[in-house]
């Protein structure tokens, strides 16, 4: 029994000392914000936030002048044979011959490309609420993540207070055995409970070491001490209290739903896109040129000025814009099948998460009587058994009662809380600043 406890006990210390290095203490604002300077997936949704932000310049880009400039030197040997009847000598001729031209082209009419501009605005709406979204899901992920984390230290303290009390009864055990009170499947019994309070006590420490970890991947830094929830929780009704309200709020306002609406906007501006392929085009072009060569004629200096419209008129193009138009009508298909499928997604969660909020609150006031049940019920086992009326396996089981009541009302509380946190992420409305809410329920 001292050597089992001395190693549960040698686990803990290595444990801690382990955690203790490159570590710092944070409450829930401050991991939230390291998350956001250090979070791979969040950082990859900003990356491509700012990609499609430059989808305007270029399709800008595409209506404005565009200005060239070509340079050319040539050296030319020329060794020339002519007949008695050619005009001039033959022999050999050595000139250099050089020139530039400078074009200008301005679209006119180019209805591809007011539609691409268009389409700019529709993927940076999109791309607006896609970062949104991404932010909304980081948020969850640290609630969750730093809440598994204050569930496990939870954990690990019930398995001490179980550990604790089942020593006691341990001893208590083989007392009343030594002095013949009790029979010897009471101490085996006494000694069953607390071994496997040891082994529980070893499962609590792994826990957190993995909770932990997870937390890390978020915040690329090691965090050991964590703020508790603390008496102070309120539990709240949803406000509106009508389920058909938040229902209605999420199909509105939830950002994957407006992520949607917008790319069935883009796929929808694309059919119009590609079917202005058989449209005609109109440019302004102007350019200057010089040319100078020589020759066995002699040098010449050529100066060309010209400005002019140039009309392009589609004609056939072997069915290629016809195909694309209906690709284009296709893939619009498909963004309405998503549009629709992330509506009924937004529903389900809405609903889900507001009969979650209900129950919850009821749930953690039951477990919470629960628990004061449990521990009435402990204690009565306790003394029953020191008076000889009541078995060590009716404390054991007792004590696993008492346990397991605690463990499910502390875990209560944090599915209370995400639940909130996931109803407005549902509705569309969930922000940092409802990190800070929660922030306040925690204490040191």
């Amino acid at each position: 029994m001292n050597e089992n406890h001395l190693f549960a006990k040698l686990i803990v210390v290595t444990f801690s000392l382990s955690l203790s290095i490159s570590s710092h203490s944070a409450d829930l604002i401050q991991v939230f914000k390291l998350a956001e300077n250090n979070d791979q997936e969040y950082l990859q949704a900003l990356a491509s936030h700012r990609a499609v932000l430059e989808t305007r310049p270029q399709a800008l880009s595409q209506l404005l002048p565009s200005v060239n400039l070509s340079a050319v030197t040539t050296r030319h040997d020329q060794d020339i044979s002519t007949s008695r009847s050619a005009i001039g000598a033959g022999g050999e001729v050595n000139f250099n011959s050089r020139g530039y031209r400078l074009s200008v082209s301005q679209p006119l009419f180019r209805r591809d490309r007011f539609i691409a501009l268009d389409q700019a605005d529709s993927e940076i709406n999109q791309a607006e609420a896609e970062l949104g979204e991404a932010e909304q899901e980081l948020i969850i992920r640290i609630a969750e993540r730093y809440f598994d984390i204050l569930a496990s230290i939870d954990n690990l303290a019930f398995a001490k207070a179980e550990l604790k009390s089942l020593s006691r009864q341990l001893e208590q055990a083989n007392q009343r055995f030594e002095v013949g009170l009790s029979a010897i499947t009471d101490v085996h019994e006494a000694q069953a409970g607390y071994d496997l309070a040891v082994a529980q006590e070893i499962q609590a420490l792994n826990a957190i070491d993995n909770a932990q970890e997870a937390m890390r991947e978020l915040t690329g830094e090691y965090i050991t001490d964590f703020n508790q929830l603390g008496e102070d929780m309120s539990l709240v009704n949803p406000e509106p209290a009508a389920i058909e309200s938040w229902t209605a709020l999420s199909l509105d306002q939830n950002l994957g739903v407006m992520a949607a609406r917008y790319a069935a906007e883009t796929a929808r501006k694309e059919i119009k896109r590609q079917s202005a392929g058989h449209l005609p085009t109109l440019d302004l072009v102007a350019a200057e040129s010089y040319d100078s060569t020589g020759g066995r004629f002699g040098s010449t200096k050529l100066h060309d000025t010209s400005i002019g419209l140039e009309l392009n008129i589609p004609i056939y193009s072997g069915g290629l814009v016809s195909s694309q138009t209906r690709e284009a009508h296709e893939n619009y298909n498909i963004s309405m099948y998503s549009l629709e499928r992330a509506r009924r997604s937004a529903q389900r969660l809405t609903r889900e998460a507001y009969l979650g909020v209900m129950s919850g609150i009821s749930r953690v006031k039951a477990l919470q009587q629960a628990v004061v049940s449990s521990e009435t019920a402990l204690e009565a086992t306790e003394a029953g058994f020191e008076v000889g009326t009541r078995t060590a396996v009716d404390v054991v089981a007792s004590q696993r009662a008492t346990s397991e009541a605690r463990r499910n009302h502390s875990q209560a509380k944090y599915e209370y809380i995400l639940d909130t946190l996931n109803l407005k992420q549902a509705a569309g409305t969930l922000a940092p600043e409802d990190l800070e809410s929660i922030n306040a329920w925690l204490t040191k």
